[in-house]
């Protein structure tokens, strides 16, 4: 199967999804003129669809460059599984819109704040999924890729999805709360050297 139709396809996915969440973010339609004081009084309003859009616009470029990563330095071939499997979790990743809309207008609500959570949750199981296949299949993984950048991978994978699993479980208590959970993968993903440093905290020796 053609790895690049397979990446060809992804981008475009990744592309629209990024761009669609943009769409959320207007005013609602008022009949008549509206004094500078209501004009901010309703952009002040936007402020939990506004957070959502950049944190999930984030959320997406960090999920875009991970799985380039994962099948340009990862994966020299594609067989029909990993492709299927790459296809669930484009999936996952056009319904991000859906549920970054739901989590910005219904911030408070706990089904609002789970559904986000799961569905993010998902999008970092399946590209763990998809490395783990492929470091699994001598045929499909690239043999110049270090054991480091695999562990590297699947330390960022890990620390993702227990950021999210505790981020649902704490909807339970507070849902607003459970955002700042989210987040924070955002920080060992783009912040150069947090990776590192949670390596030196969990005692990890990766060379």
């Amino acid at each position: 199967m053609n790895k690049a139709r397979v990446e060809t396809l992804s981008d475009g996915v990744f592309a629209i999804a990024m761009t669609l969440l943009i769409l959320d973010v207007r005013l609602p339609h008022v009949d008549g003129a509206l004094t500078d004081a209501e004009l901010w009084t309703m952009l002040a309003a936007l402020w939990p669809i506004v957070v959502s859009y950049v944190f999930s616009f984030l959320i997406l470029a960090v999920a875009w460059l991970n799985h380039h990563f994962l099948f340009h330095a990862f994966a020299k071939e594609v067989n029909r599984q990993l492709n299927l499997l790459n296809l669930l979790y484009l999936m996952m990743i056009v319904f991000v819109p859906f549920s970054a809309h739901l989590l910005g207008s219904y911030i408070t609500n706990q089904p609002a704040v789970i559904i986000y959570g799961l569905n993010i949750l998902a999008v970092v199981g399946l590209s763990y999924s998809m490395l783990h296949y492929i470091t699994r299949h001598h045929t499909l993984f690239n043999e110049h890729t270090s054991q480091r950048m695999v562990k590297q991978g699947k330390i960022r994978s890990t620390l993702s999805i227990i950021s999210y699993v505790i981020g649902v479980g704490v909807s339970f208590i507070y849902p607003p709360l459970s955002v700042v959970f989210y987040v924070f993968p955002l920080v060992f993903n783009i912040i150069p050297g947090t990776l590192d440093f949670s390596e030196w905290l969990l005692g990890l020796d990766l060379k």
